[in-house]
């Protein structure tokens, strides 16, 4: 993986941020509603902007909006900006939405050559089952049909492939990505569809639990809806700010628990993959 100088790490996360602000008005234009969620609702709390060692930017949409971004995006948006999902990009590997900066270039591991360029990621929210252990059973079907598209949209090498053999908790993915290599497009469509339908199976309008299926905590991210409810506020971000959801401090505590400790040393590190990276240059007074 690629390792960042500090003076690409800055300038990483000015171009996120730009993409940041971009989206911020691009949805007051359209009058399209979306929270930051995760890591950036910490740090608008905690640090207002991002979280000092941190690489992306999360927010999330209620599905309705969601589903219309991804309607209006292809024509809508500038040259510089693109909005990647799983069907306009036969190779991405996630079943959610990122805005990417077109003038930049990123492949984030070798074993899944999709480029893309550098982004902030886009989740929708949900209705859940208003039974909680039924909730989670979607949730974390969710979780493995996830894991099963991502292990047929990455390539390997044959060696690599076979060493999955010498671990039986991996003979279940060996068997999906051997599959992959001839049937790839259709297993990536047959997933597609069946994350697609759990996340649609109650009716967004009069939900009273919803979930972000797309993130990475899977039960920890359902929560009631309720929590959306009220006036958003907007939280110094950076040079702007950023609307959390109305009760975030509620949600934030039931992801993370105490969000307003700092991890330990070692845990204050980026977290995303960089196997490939272009950035186009920012000005000084930009970085």
């Amino acid at each position: 993986m690629k390792q960042l100088t500090p003076q690409e790490f800055r300038q990483w996360r000015q171009i996120i941020l730009e993409a940041l602000q971009f989206f911020d008005r691009f949805c007051a234009t359209h009058h399209l509603t979306y929270y930051a969620v995760g890591g950036t609702a910490i740090g608008a709390v905690r640090h207002h902007g991002i979280i000092p060692w941190d690489d992306d930017i999360d927010v999330a949409m209620p599905r309705p909006d969601y589903d219309r971004l991804l309607r209006l995006a292809p024509a809508a948006l500038p040259a510089e900006y693109r909005l990647v999902t799983p069907i306009t990009d036969p190779c991405y590997e996630h079943p959610f939405a990122k805005l990417i900066d077109t003038r930049t270039l990123l492949v984030e591991h070798s074993e899944i050559p999709c480029p893309i360029g550098l982004f902030i990621d886009i989740f929708p929210l949900d209705a859940t089952d208003d039974d909680t252990a039924a909730a989670e059973r979607d949730l974390m079907r969710y979780s493995r049909l996830r894991h099963r598209l991502e292990a047929v949209s990455s390539h390997t090498t044959l060696c690599t492939h076979l060493s999955l053999l010498l671990h039986p908790h991996h003979w279940g993915r060996f068997a999906v990505k051997t599959l992959a290599w001839l049937f790839r497009p259709a297993m990536r469509r047959y997933y597609l569809r069946r994350l697609d339908s759990i996340t649609r199976r109650h009716p967004y309008t009069g939900a009273r639990w919803l979930a972000n299926y797309g993130g990475a905590y899977t039960t920890r991210e359902r929560f009631p809806a309720d929590f959306l409810e009220g006036d958003t506020p907007r939280l110094p971000f950076a040079d702007g700010d950023i609307p959390l959801f109305p009760r975030y401090h509620e949600y934030l505590t039931l992801v993370y628990g105490d969000y307003m400790q700092l991890p330990p040393p070692e845990k204050r590190i980026p977290h995303h993959a960089k196997h490939i990276v272009r950035m186009r240059e920012v000005t000084p007074h930009e970085e």
